[in-house]
């Protein structure tokens, strides 16, 4: 599989959602990103707990795998 470079402003995008903790935004945008292998920024690889050198891809991955934990503990 040959990774997918999302456009800047689509990646500043979901940098400033995270940032503000717009988890909505987020979890929308991160859909559109799992295939994205543009490098994530140090900071947000650790917010998001990921290795350093991680991509957006993993980012968007991360994102959405929380987003499943919170709705599966409140069923």
């Amino acid at each position: 599989m040959t990774a997918l470079y999302a456009p800047a402003a689509v990646r500043d995008q979901f940098l400033a959602s995270l940032d503000t903790e717009d988890w909505d935004t987020s979890r929308d945008m991160a859909t559109n990103l799992t295939a994205c292998g543009n490098p994530l920024p140090g900071v947000t690889c650790n917010q998001l707990g990921l290795p350093m050198g991680s991509t957006y891809g993993a980012a968007a991955k991360c994102v959405l795998a929380m987003d499943a934990l919170e709705r599966a503990k409140g069923q």
